[in-house]
């Protein structure tokens, strides 16, 4: 009798060159998605006396049978936990590192909002009319801004793509629901507008060291990861230059996002006298903002 399991059954074959094991599977049609059935010759029976032998030669053989019934009971959840365990790791162990700052943000992502809500359904059966749906309610009822409700539905679709990548689910154009899921992307903010006068009096009113730190990012365009992550060494009053080599978030020295960021930026000779003044007060003598290096 054959033994059956997910990957299919093995029966005897009476063939030209001899009896022969066939592994039989099945598989879902792509015209249609109906099931049927298909079969893959596995060696001769002189030569795999068993079953189990039979078995043996399918795992070396590593046959690409696609276990259709076990794909369908993919829980989201289980597409989650694959994607923050290959995905969200440290950037040595990631093929496409991703920041720190991105990796905790995902995660608070996932966590507080996707699997709550998602986590014990079935992967393929979630219709994309729900997500949409869920992203209607969740800015009528907690007041989330159209970008966060944009970020959350592609980290959504980055774990479908990262299952269907792995063959977690299948790779069909349409067992990625979020690609018919609308979403709107453009924020509600508006900026306030200051006259240069007005900007200038908000500078005087600042305490150090966040005077200064705001001068450095308005004079100099930098992300506020790189500001906190400039040392003295970084800045050369006599070149008129700072030197961004690095990034400093949520207690984490890391890299400048890219090739480009981390090339110098002029130092302007007011943003200098500033620079220069704090350097004069501030006990942190490595560190240009060293003050909330410290408290952090």
């Amino acid at each position: 009798m054959a033994q059956r399991n997910q990957r299919g059954w093995l029966k005897k074959e009476k063939r030209v060159q001899g009896e022969t094991w066939v592994l039989y599977f099945r598989i879902r049609r792509k015209t249609d998605g109906r099931r049927m059935e298909n079969k893959i010759p596995i060696g001769l029976v002189r030569d795999l006396p068993d079953q189990e032998s039979a078995w043996t030669e399918v795992e070396r053989l590593h046959l690409p049978i696609n276990p259709v019934d076990s794909r369908r009971g993919v829980t989201f959840g289980d597409l989650a936990q694959h994607y923050a365990e290959h995905e969200l790791v440290d950037h040595t162990e990631s093929i496409h590192a991703k920041a720190y700052t991105t990796v905790r943000s995902y995660e608070r992502v996932i966590r507080n909002r996707l699997l709550p809500r998602w986590g014990n359904r079935i992967a393929l059966g979630i219709e994309p009319l729900e997500v949409e749906q869920w992203l209607k309610d969740l800015k009528r009822e907690r007041g989330f801004a159209n970008p966060t409700l944009d970020k959350t539905r592609r980290v959504m679709s980055m774990i479908y793509k990262h299952g269907q990548r792995y063959g977690l689910i299948s790779r069909t154009y349409e067992s990625n629901p979020m690609r018919f899921v609308r979403c709107k992307t453009t924020s509600g903010y508006e900026a306030m507008i200051l006259s240069p006068e007005q900007a200038y009096a908000v500078l005087l009113n600042l305490e150090e060291p966040e005077r200064t730190l705001t001068i450095l990012a308005a004079g100099t365009g930098l992300r506020i990861s790189e500001c906190l992550g400039l040392q003295w060494q970084d800045v050369s009053f006599a070149d008129a230059m700072i030197h961004v080599r690095r990034t400093w978030t949520c207690g984490q020295v890391g890299v400048p996002k890219s090739k480009a960021s981390k090339g110098p930026v002029p130092l302007h000779a007011l943003l200098a006298d500033f620079i220069r003044l704090w350097k004069q007060k501030t006990l942190f003598h490595n560190l240009v903002i060293g003050c909330f290096l410290h408290s952090g």
